[in-house]
């Protein structure tokens, strides 16, 4: 009995078309082993230093710098004009910030708002919210929402505000 190479190369043919069609290739992504994050800070500080003043100055927790954008957490952050802003949670992202968990902000006029997220542009010093905000100012209390406040200008706007202010007389 002779084995003929024809049929044996038609039967590896036949098999071969058939695991091609029994396989099923399904597209996956590609995972990278680098992910996003380029570096990671603990008890980070940041100042800008000036000829007249101080300048900028960010302290933070922890502060993880991805390819994009930068987030940081338990930030104070001072401007060379006296105000204050303390947040949970931030990030940074083309010259803006946005602010999250127990935000507040103190001018140095003595404005104090407490809300819950706060967008700062940087550029323009305007500071958004659309979380209900509370605002302290020499005993008064003023509750709303929608804040923006200008810090260039000094301007403050709210909708449904509702406030509890004290008068007090000097003489």
């Amino acid at each position: 009995m002779v084995l003929r190479i024809e049929y044996l190369l038609i039967l590896v043919l036949v098999i071969l078309v058939l695991s091609i069609i029994g396989i099923n290739p399904t597209s996956q992504s590609a995972i990278t082993s680098k992910g996003d994050k380029e570096i990671l800070f603990q008890n980070f500080s940041l100042s800008e230093f000036k000829e007249d003043t101080l300048g900028k100055r960010i302290l933070a927790q922890e502060a993880i710098k991805y390819t994009t954008h930068f987030d940081l957490k338990h930030i104070n952050l001072n401007d060379e004009d006296g105000n204050i802003i303390l947040a949970d949670k931030v990030s940074y992202k083309d010259n803006s910030v946005y602010m999250d968990n127990n935000v507040t902000l103190k001018s140095k006029e003595g404005l104090l708002f407490t809300t819950e997220n706060i967008y700062y542009k940087l550029k323009d010093k305007l500071v958004k919210s659309t979380a209900d905000f509370t605002l302290d100012f020499n005993g008064s209390k003023i509750v709303g929402e929608n804040l923006e406040y200008s810090m260039k200008s000094r301007d403050v706007s709210a909708d449904n505000i509702h406030a509890s202010i004290l008068f007090v007389s000097t003489l």
